[in-house]
């Protein structure tokens, strides 16, 4: 005689029989849902856990369909008329259907001495569960080197739209794959260790809660060498000159993201998508603020930089004392702004053996009285220069 057997976890039919004429079809009130009275109460299903369940049918023509004559199955689940039921359930709670089985006759497909139908029906008890559902979809990356800690939860869902539950008390463990070398999965749920190599590693954790529920989940944790950025340096800026200064990170996944995690960037300065921080400062001062590059798996590595924006280079003497004929003569151009070091030049008539030193120092000693017209040039480690025009009075 022929039997449907239990597919999965749950299960619909039990025992007792409406008989018809002859062998009836009837249910089994142990397997798969045992009898409790009247009623044959199957195994529970969970919110958000696929439920398959074949009902048993035995008697009758030994082929069946199956139908609800009242009532029907919580929401999310389905009875085919082969008897399976199957779904996702949606939401917590219970129903208490009649279900009917029949036989398949020979007009239906069923066999061919098969010519009447001695249908039966029974009372069952259906109920859902709040399902576990792990919150964590991914997991950040690790650094080999560098203390790693990730917490898992789980949520005890009692509705899928819109998901609601609560924190859920589970046990935590790796069901398969494994896990970074110096890396551990507590029981409750704590991811921690220092890596100690790098590599991709996948991995299922396990949640088991209390009344068997569990839910699974596959996780990669990647871990890459550590996360380096270049040094900023002693950058030098000046207002109103052309600024470019290239950052470079290595390390980590190898695709940046940067930007400016505290404190601002001089007026007039901006940051690229590639770390080079360029343009015109607009203000002098001393500037502080931190540079952050953070890669395409959350690693980040921050810098604290100093920059100090110069105002911008000017002659600042405007009147050169008198000089002596046959006394030596000294007196230094004083400027203002700019980054040093600084260069000199010199164009128009001085007296006879005066120069101007690196340091902006005009000297020597003048034979003959006169007055001499030149125009002074200074030029800064940017490149900015600043000129202007002096006259010196010999007596």
């Amino acid at each position: 005689m022929k039997r449907f057997v239990l597919i999965a976890a749950l299960a619909l039919l039990g025992a007792g029989v409406i008989a018809g004429p002859g062998s009836a079809a009837s249910f089994n009130d142990t397997v798969p849902c045992p009898a409790s009275g009247a009623l044959l109460v199957c195994p529970k299903a969970q919110v958000g856990q696929p439920y398959s369940l074949q009902l048993i049918a035995t008697g009758g023509c030994d082929t069946y369909w199956w139908e609800f004559t009242v009532g029907g199955l919580p929401p999310g689940l389905s009875l085919s008329r082969t008897g399976l039921i199957s779904g996702t359930p949606t939401a917590t709670g219970g129903t208490e259907p009649w279900v009917q089985v029949h036989d398949l006759t020979a007009p239906e497909g069923g066999p061919s001495w098969c010519g009447g139908d001695n249908k039966s029906q029974r009372q069952f008890v259906f109920n859902v569960a709040p399902g576990l559902s792990i919150q964590q979809q991914s997991v950040p990356g690790g650094t080999i080197g560098q203390a790693y800690s990730q917490q898992f939860t789980a949520l005890a869902v009692t509705n899928l739209n819109p998901v609601q539950g609560s924190p859920a008390q589970v046990t935590w463990s790796v069901k398969s794959g494994s896990l970074p070398a110096g890396v551990t999965l507590s029981p409750s749920g704590q991811l921690s260790g220092t890596p100690t190599a790098e590599g991709s590693f996948t991995f299922v954790v396990l949640a088991t809660g209390g009344g068997g529920t569990t839910d699974t989940e596959t996780e990669t944790l990647t871990v890459r060498q550590p996360l380096v950025l270049s040094a900023f340096g002693a950058a030098k800026a000046e207002v109103g000159a052309a600024f470019s200064h290239a950052q470079t990170a290595t390390g980590g996944s190898g695709a940046f993201t940067w930007s400016i995690s505290k404190g601002a960037l001089p007026s007039g300065l901006v940051l690229g998508n590639d770390g080079t921080i360029t343009g015109k400062p607009a203000l002098p001062g001393r500037y502080s603020f931190t540079v952050t590059a953070t890669d395409s798996e959350s690693r980040s590595k921050s810098e604290d930089v100093t920059l100090v924006v110069a105002s911008k280079l000017a002659v600042k003497t405007s009147k050169l004392k008198s000089a002596h004929a046959g006394v030596a003569y000294r007196s230094k151009i004083l400027t203002s702004g700019g980054a040093g070091p600084f260069t000199w030049r010199v164009a128009g008539k001085l007296p006879a053996g005066f120069r101007l030193g690196k340091t902006g120092l005009l000297f020597g000693t003048p034979t003959k009285a006169g007055v001499y017209r030149a125009t002074v040039t200074v030029v800064d480690s940017l490149g900015v220069s600043a000129k202007k025009s002096l006259t010196l009075v010999v007596k």
